[in-house]
């Protein structure tokens, strides 16, 4: 059965992939959701304020490496895209697969702030907090609603404004590692949605699910099967429907 490592997105935590990871488990597969320092349970706690991207990324390496994990099939979400395409440079021998669901695709020496560009640093002014860090964007950017919008929003935390403009420290080759991408149609963030045009430049598998941001939370089922269509083996993908 395969090993799962799911990296949340910005102001989020482990929490948010608690849909998906149920459903995984049923079926045998082992689920990893580490949260990031200064995120989720961890929030207030150490640099909340100061932490950059490369913090995040150094979590989710040594997270990797401690646990001993092999074989990682390495998902990404958001913000997240930064994370994990700088940890498929720095260990893909550890890496099976990578997926990045409605992710930002990382460019080398750019910040998410470049790649996402000037009306997205406008939003970041907005939402600066005195302590240096950014408060969640509201709820409908997150396609978050109905019954799921109190969880997830009441699970929200800041983020560090600092990770947001700090520039993705590596080459980045997008075809080192197998990666797939998931594409969320609903999704709001006009820089999120033209990530899937990118995907198909590098000839990324692409899979589209029609909700909004955060497919985790909203259409759980549906995107646990397309993780299992974009990386497990047939017969491992036919068992799902069992």
């Amino acid at each position: 059965m395969a090993t799962y490592l799911f990296v949340h997105g910005a102001f989020q935590g482990g929490w948010v992939w608690q849909k998906v990871t149920d459903l995984l488990r049923t079926k045998g597969h082992d689920t990893y959701t580490p949260t990031l320092s200064g995120c989720g349970y961890l929030a207030g706690k150490g640099k909340q304020d100061k932490n950059d991207l490369n913090d995040y990324i150094t979590d989710i390496r040594d997270y990797i490496e401690s646990e001993g994990l092999d074989e990682v099939i390495l998902i990404a979400h958001s913000f997240s895209g930064m994370i994990c395409g700088a940890v498929m440079m720095q260990i893909p021998d550890r890496i099976r697969h990578a997926v990045f669901v409605d992710a930002i695709i990382p460019e080398p020496q750019r910040s998410f702030a470049d790649i996402a560009g000037e009306s997205f640093r406008l939003i970041l002014e907005k939402h600066l907090q005195e302590d240096g860090s950014v408060r969640p964007w509201p709820l409908p950017v997150f396609g978050v609603n109905g019954s799921d919008a109190n969880w997830f929003g009441s699970r929200l935390r800041p983020f560090s404004s600092v990770a947001f403009y700090t520039p993705f420290p590596d080459s980045f080759d997008p075809h080192r590692i197998p990666t797939s991408y998931i594409s969320c149609q609903m999704t709001a963030s006009p820089f999120i949605r033209e990530m899937a045009g990118k995907a198909k430049e590098f000839h990324w598998p692409l899979l589209t699910i029609n909700t909004g941001h955060c497919p985790m939370v909203t259409c759980p089922v549906e995107l646990a099967q397309a993780l299992m269509m974009q990386t497990a083996s047939a017969q491992d993908f036919y068992s799902f429907f069992e």
